[in-house]
């Protein structure tokens, strides 16, 4: 069964009410066959009782006829209209129509009922025969009357297309009912997806299910389920930043105690530092993040602009690909530092180039940032953001740059991948969260 509930509603009515309905169309064909067929013998029985009423028996036992069925196609020779009189199985009496042939009657019966045979001609035939014992007659004789059963065929055959072309039109219209209805039906839960995208995007900070009793206990669990992770994240915000104002001051006074000359435990400082200014910068963000937005072209072109001063002295090219304007979910202050630490190490690693392109269009944000460096390796790629590590210790840094990018992104919902790029160089991958009205 598909996902889909619409889906799933319209096959759960349409399935069985077409079956219901090809079963009933089923019924009704054979009531109306039969109803022809029975109407068909009845007209052909009004024959035979003419038939019967023109017979005579003559002194000798023999049947004469004395007056014909009124039926004109008894007199042209192989009309499909026929009748015939038999006693033991030798034809006495005759239709011009049959001419010298005999009919193969069907079993001799009291009450007159129809069957089918094959004419003369070898057309079908719809026959009505009785067997009928008259005063002075030699024996039981069996009369047959027959009509051609093209006629009752392509009358059978009429209201059969009648019948289903009825049918099919009446399960298009419960399918367009349905879908309507189903339609109908499902228009709360739709809008309760977009009051949940509302929440989302940061436009809302809850769901109502207006005046369906049905929606209310799922809008109130959304509801409560909401409130309780804003006051878990809230008091993880709270947490954090306590945590890392509380490090501070020690950090500030274990800076002034060591030695100037102990570069080691300086850089060390300088990482925690780092740490805790990145913990309480994200503490005071997170709260502005459900709404935040800036346009990622014009942070990337000023970055590209500050790094192409920094870089003065080589002969690097920095070029940005990117549409005129592109929103994204992120404070203009995250983003720079996020784009910051990529392109500064894309600018450190780099021969001559280093390519920042934005894809356009709406949704969630693409971003590369690539470079003509000597890429890294496997292992290398996969050791790429742990805290502090610096595959070239000749070059200045802490070793967070990647790690701090990584944080950034996670903290909004998005996704940073690297990737190595043939003939050398490395490509930074970003996906970020479309900014709200954007999706």
């Amino acid at each position: 069964m598909t996902g889909s509930l619409r889906a799933r509603l319209l096959w759960s009515a349409l399935l069985p009410l077409t079956l219901l309905a090809v079963a009933g169309a089923f019924g009704l064909q054979w009531a109306f066959a039969d109803a022809v067929e029975r109407g068909y013998d009845e007209r052909l029985g009004s024959k035979l009782d003419a038939l019967v009423a023109g017979l005579d028996i003559e002194a000798d036992g023999r049947p004469s006829l004395q007056r014909a069925p009124d039926e004109a196609a008894f007199a042209q020779v192989r009309s499909g209209w026929y009748w015939q009189v038999v006693q033991d199985g030798r034809p006495l009496l005759r239709s011009r129509s049959l001419w010298d042939a005999v009919l193969e009657p069907p079993p001799a019966r009291a009450t007159p009922r129809g069957d089918d045979a094959i004419g003369p001609g070898g057309e079908a035939l719809r026959v009505v025969s009785r067997r009928v014992l008259l005063p002075g007659a030699n024996g039981p004789l069996d009369l047959s009357v027959a009509g051609p059963r093209a006629g009752l065929d392509a009358e059978i055959a009429r209201l059969g297309r009648l019948l289903w072309g009825g049918v099919a039109g009446l399960v298009l219209l419960a399918a367009i009912g349905l879908l309507v209805q189903v339609r109908l039906g499902l228009a709360p839960l739709r809008q309760l997806g977009l009051q949940v995208a509302a929440v989302r995007r940061g436009e809302s900070e809850g769901v109502h299910a207006g005046k369906l009793s049905e929606l209310a206990t799922l809008a109130e669990g959304l509801n409560g389920l909401l409130r309780q992770n804003g006051r878990l994240a809230q008091n993880g915000r709270k947490r954090a930043g306590d945590l890392a104002h509380a490090l501070k001051t020690p950090l500030a006074l274990l800076r002034t105690r060591i030695d100037p000359d102990d570069g080691e435990l300086r850089e060390a400082l300088d990482r925690i530092s780092a740490v805790v200014d990145r913990h309480l910068a994200a503490a005071s963000a997170d709260a502005r993040r459900a709404h935040a937005r800036c346009d990622a072209v014009a942070e990337a072109r000023q970055l590209l602009a500050m790094f192409a001063r920094l870089h003065t002295g080589r002969p690097l090219q920095l070029r940005l690909d990117a549409p005129e304007q592109r929103a994204v979910g992120l404070e203009a202050s995250d983003l720079q530092e996020l784009l910051g630490n990529l392109i500064d190490n894309a600018c450190r690693a780099a021969r001559s180039q280093v390519r920042l392109s934005i894809d356009p269009g709406k949704g969630p944000l693409r971003l590369r940032i690539e470079d003509d460096g000597p890429g890294l390796s496997d292992e290398q790629l996969t050791q790429l953001g742990q805290r502090g590590l610096r595959f070239d210790e000749s070059l200045p840094g802490t070793g967070l740059g990647v790690a701090i990018s990584r944080d950034i992104v996670d903290s909004y919902g998005g996704l940073l991948d690297f990737q190595r790029i043939a003939g050398g160089g490395l490509r930074a991958v970003l996906e970020l969260p479309a900014a709200p009205g954007e999706t």
